[in-house]
């Protein structure tokens, strides 16, 4: 069994309308919440959080890694008036020593294994790729 990634192909989004999410007075560690806000009920509003963690210097003198990660949250009002908040998230680190080409080629082989149609059936029914 196995499954394909294009090595050097590119991913991107095409079509759609602009959805504005504006900054909040959220407070998230390391980080900033923006939110959809012409949704006039708060609790519906759709939000994305972006966060980073910069690279440190350990005691043994080597760094850690850098880390990045991307959450989009839609919340649905489920048929008994719950709120459910459903999540995407986006997640990447490297090491500091990483070429800006070595970051490229990781977040273009990733992100082919968030949107590539071979996980489609991942994501939708939590079925292994063949």
């Amino acid at each position: 069994m196995s499954t394909e990634l294009l090595d050097g192909g590119t991913t991107a989004t095409t079509g759609g309308t602009t959805q504005t999410f504006d900054r909040t007075s959220t407070q998230v560690n390391n980080g900033y919440d923006y939110a959809d806000v012409s949704e006039s009920n708060h609790l519906l509003r759709e939000h994305v959080q972006i966060t980073s963690r910069a690279p440190a210097l350990q005691v043994d003198g080597t760094y850690s890694k850098f880390k990045a990660k991307v959450q989009f949250i839609r919340p649905i009002q489920l048929a008994d008036g719950t709120i459910s908040y459903c999540i995407a998230r986006a997640e990447i680190e490297y090491h500091p020593e990483a070429t800006s080409t070595d970051v490229d080629e990781l977040r273009e082989m990733g992100g082919q294994c968030f949107i590539g149609n071979q996980f489609d059936d991942l994501f939708v029914a939590g079925t292994l790729p063949a």
